[in-house]
């Protein structure tokens, strides 16, 4: 916390609401999306007859903040209308308080904040923005920033409001920890609490003993924030511990240097290069929404030129580079420490790269002070973290629509079931047709197969798996999650009578682009009916029986579970 510059306040509204404008446009394809996604399906109640128990949260999972935003969603009744509200209140806030943040600590012009924030807000390689489990996520990270402005406003502030300010902070930090890698983040700003201290020091007494002085002041002068961390996890590992599936998935162990260095080297392919590599292709393949990025950012650029001031200072350009190297090795590291990996292959699998967009607008910071020092600050601004911006926008609406496509998919599939008895089975595969078709598609999971037939044909103790995403012995893997200590899937059966289902491209089959372009002029135009797009989306046939080159679960009739 270097300074506390008090920045013009109209200058401040306007570069804050050019911000938020720009995010509201950006993200404006959630509001659209009533989809669930993979995991979703076990927490989230897309009907209220919809039966689910999400005890496992809180008595096997360790996610007690998690259960309380699911647990209040369903209680509404409308719970993909909260999450998507919780995501979009993450997303503005995190984004608003970031910038504000910047600015009023004079690291960055309000230009820069601006296109930092932005950055970082419409990351990309994050795909799960439409995810509505998720949103919690998102509303966490949200949460962090606003905790450090509450922060930045307690240091200069005296009496009660400091005490209020310094409150309701650690409330704020508290609940951002739902996303436990957020704590790292929470690191690095009490670490710069204590630059700010140290920055208030007394030179005279040198550096050895002002730093002494610095860290004794921060630990004894916030130790609400000393502690906080330690308050989260003891009260998960006392009352809310991992059991069973869980406690295995987090297999924490200290990586060896073999180990950190493929680790890194995957969550950097996955969360740069292979965004990089899905720029240029749809620069080659889909321009038009990258040309419509680029008039939204082309009329923020012109409100925000005044905005732009020179830097000057050598280490300004250095700075951003180093530390964006610095927060990306931390922020992988605890994913690197549980054994876990990205991958850009399968969006759930980008599901722990939310908060890698920081590192990504530090780098192109670092770029944009050095450039202006050839070109000018206006037009680094422009060339540099203008065009971050377009590509930022662009891929995130590449990401929207494809989960768009996914969601329309199955609703398809879902309204098909609906329209037919069920057959005399209880197990189904799903030999989904998409996945040849000439289109970004990932199979369905089997949260999102068992959760459509229970939306088709109510809670019955159903099954259902891609036949193409799932290997023989499935239905044995289902057998051990089910029997799991603290299982998500007690409701399941996998031992009952089976059939397929047939799941194929119908005529009015098309690209996500197109289909999702053709949905959004029913949708807001009311160009054609909804539900006629969706019958003209797939062909479903159902063949009962046998289900083609998966191993039966042989178990004994009288474990056998008895139907609801």
């Amino acid at each position: 916390m270097p300074s506390l510059s008090r920045p013009s306040t109209s200058a401040t509204l306007r570069a804050t609401v050019v911000l938020l404008a720009l995010l509201l446009v950006a993200h404006a394809p959630m509001l659209l999306n009533d989809g669930l996604f993979m995991d979703d399906w076990l927490v989230l109640k897309p009907r209220p007859d919809f039966v689910i128990d999400i005890d496992f949260l809180l008595s096997a999972a360790g996610h007690p903040i998690f259960f309380s935003y699911d647990t209040f969603a369903n209680w509404t009744g409308a719970p993909i209308a909260v999450m998507v509200a919780l995501a979009l209140a993450g997303i503005l806030l995190g984004a608003m308080f970031l910038a504000l943040t910047a600015t009023r600590l004079g690291l960055l012009d309000r230009a820069e904040a601006v296109g930092f924030a932005l950055i970082v807000w419409t990351y990309p390689g994050y795909q799960l923005w439409a995810g509505k489990a998720n949103a919690v996520y998102v509303f966490s990270f949200g949460l962090l920033f606003t905790g450090a402005w509450l922060l930045t406003l307690a240091f200069t502030a005296r009496g009660l409001r400091r005490v209020l300010l310094r409150v309701a902070a650690a409330l704020v930090f508290l609940l951002s920890f739902a996303l436990n890698s957020t704590i790292v983040l929470y690191a690095f700003m009490v670490l710069g609490l204590f630059v700010a201290i140290w920055r208030g020091g007394d030179a005279a007494h040198g550096f050895v003993r002002r730093t002494w002085l610095a860290a004794w002041r921060c630990a004894l002068g916030y130790p609400e924030l000393m502690v906080l961390p330690l308050v989260y996890w003891g009260t998960l590992n006392i009352w809310f511990k991992r059991i069973g599936a869980y406690a295995q998935h987090y297999g924490a162990h200290f990586p060896t240097l073999g180990e950190l260095a493929s680790g890194w080297k995957a969550f950097f392919i996955t969360s740069y290069w292979d965004v990089v590599a899905g720029a240029l292709k749809m620069t080659i393949e889909v321009p038009a929404p990258l040309g419509v990025a680029a008039l939204l950012v082309g009329a923020a650029l012109l409100l925000l030129r005044s905005e732009t001031e020179p830097t000057t200072a050598k280490y300004t350009v250095a700075a951003p580079l180093l530390l964006a190297v610095v927060l990306f090795l931390a922020l992988s590291f605890p994913y690197l420490v549980a054994g876990l990996r990205p991958s850009s292959l399968h969006f759930y699998e980008s599901r722990h790269l939310l908060m890698f967009g920081l590192p990504l607008a530090l780098i192109l910071l670092g770029l944009k002070r050095w450039v202006e020092h050839a070109i000018g600050p206006k037009a680094a601004f422009a060339v540099v973290l203008g065009f971050g911006s377009v590509l930022s926008i662009g891929l995130l609406w590449d990401t929207y629509i494809f989960m768009q496509a996914r969601t329309l998919k199955q609703e398809a599939l879902a309204n098909e079931l609906v329209s037919r008895a069920q057959p005399a089975a209880t197990v189904f595969a799903l030999d989904d047709g998409f996945v040849d078709y000439p289109s970004r598609h990932v199979p369905f999971g089997f949260a999102e197969v068992t959760g459509m037939l229970r939306l088709a044909w109510g809670n019955q103790p159903f099954v259902g798996f891609a036949l193409r995403g799932e290997r023989s012995s499935v239905l044995q893997d289902v057998e051990l999650a089910r029997t799991a200590p603290g299982s998500a899937f007690h409701h399941v059966d996998p031992s009952g009578p089976q059939a397929t289902i047939s799941f194929q491209p119908g005529p009015g089959a098309a690209p996500n682009w197109v289909l999702v372009r053709k949905y959004y002029a029913c949708r807001l135009l009311a160009r054609c009916d909804v539900s006629q797009l969706l019958r003209q989306l797939a062909e479903v046939t159902i063949k009962p029986g046998p289900i083609a080159g998966i191993t039966p679960l042989d178990r004994p009739k009288a474990d056998a579970m008895p139907s609801r």
